[in-house]
């Protein structure tokens, strides 16, 4: 079963039981991800344009060919992942800004919002679990000192990408740079 399927069963369970933050959630998750399957389907559109032959009629006009795309093709896992993981990110940055500007309930409501989305995402590595693997990656990559980060950065990031927060990945890759690794 994919995230999408899983998120219109629980959708069903919560709105059962009276959840109303969940199914709220949910549904702005199914949202989110019906946006990324609409904006997936425009740029294959947009591809197919391009590609496509330019033809003028009679009076000089460039006619649009007949370009057909099925509207209904799936997203991916790995794209449901990014659309959530997206998600989870405006949801962390809000509550920051909620928490700086004084708005305790509403950082926490937005905390919570996240935790709910984020136990649809595969588990994020922890600094401590991420810290050997990202000195590995970095002797591999030949970086020694901080002025490396621009290069290690781009591949760490590959590397890591949905199994660890960039912000964390950044902070980690500047501390054992710093330290000479």
């Amino acid at each position: 079963m994919n995230i999408q399927e899983q998120l219109q069963q629980d959708l069903k369970t919560a709105m059962r039981g009276g959840e109303k933050l969940r199914v709220e959630v949910i549904r702005g998750a199914l949202a989110a991800l019906k946006n990324a399957q609409i904006a997936l389907v425009g740029a294959a559109y947009d591809k197919a344009l391009a590609a496509a032959p330019k033809v003028v009629d009679a009076d000089g006009q460039t006619v649009v060919p007949e370009i057909t795309l099925d509207r209904t093709t799936p997203l991916s896992e790995n794209v449901m992942q990014e659309t959530l993981a997206k998600e989870v990110k405006r949801r962390r940055d809000a509550a920051e800004l909620y928490h700086k500007g004084g708005r305790a309930d509403l950082a926490t409501q937005e905390q919570d919002e996240a935790a709910i989305l984020e136990s649809y995402l595969p588990r994020q590595l922890s600094a401590d679990e991420l810290r050997p693997l990202m000195e590995t990656a970095i002797k591999e990559l030949g970086a020694s000192s901080i002025a490396d980060m621009g290069k290690v950065m781009p591949a760490l990031m590959q590397q890591f990408k949905g199994r660890a927060d960039g912000r964390v990945i950044s902070q980690l890759t500047r501390e054992i740079l710093s330290q000479g690794n």
